[in-house]
């Protein structure tokens, strides 16, 4: 199996990766921080639920720098699999994914598997699905291109990072 570093990636600090296992790969801070009064305090995580690389890229860049923990899918059964092992507090999903499409991600986490801790942010070019997917059990949206300041507000009113470490 090759194996390459990232020396660019911070959170690996040049660890070896594989280039590719069929796993899907984290690109994440490490989960906990440490208070300033000592205790633990679990970083909130975003899944990002998009078939084209570069807005994957985009939001991954963006988010971590914001103090998340991102991971990544690519495609919708990729996206329900990480949602159930990893447990993410807000997906950025695309509805135009392979495989299984953003409402059938919908119907799946929030139908099937009763998911309803996991806000479903969904991501669309075309704003007049955005009815359909909130109707199906999507939380909140953001049409493509993204207005940065929508986004900043979900992610407040979602996963609050400040709240979240003054109240630890």
């Amino acid at each position: 199996m090759q194996y390459r570093s990232r020396p660019n990636d911070r959170s690996s600090l040049g660890e070896q990766h594989a280039l590719f296992d069929g796993r899907p790969r984290s690109r994440a801070a490490p989960d906990l921080r440490i208070s300033l009064t000592g205790g633990f305090i679990k970083t909130p995580t975003i899944l990002i639920a998009d078939d084209n690389d570069d807005t994957r890229q985009m939001f991954q860049v963006l988010l971590m720098a914001k103090g998340y923990r991102v991971l990544e899918a690519s495609d919708g059964e990729q996206a329900v699999e990480i949602v159930q092992h990893e447990s993410p507090g807000l997906v950025l999903l695309d509805l135009g994914l392979p495989r299984l499409n953003g409402l059938g991600v919908i119907h799946r986490l929030k139908g099937e598997l009763k998911l309803v801790d996991v806000a479903l942010v969904v991501i669309s070019g075309y704003d007049n699905h955005i009815d359909t997917a909130l109707s199906a059990g999507g939380d909140d949206y953001l049409v493509k291109p993204i207005d940065f300041d929508r986004l900043d507000t979900i992610l407040n009113h979602y996963l609050p990072i400040m709240r979240n470490a003054a109240s630890a």
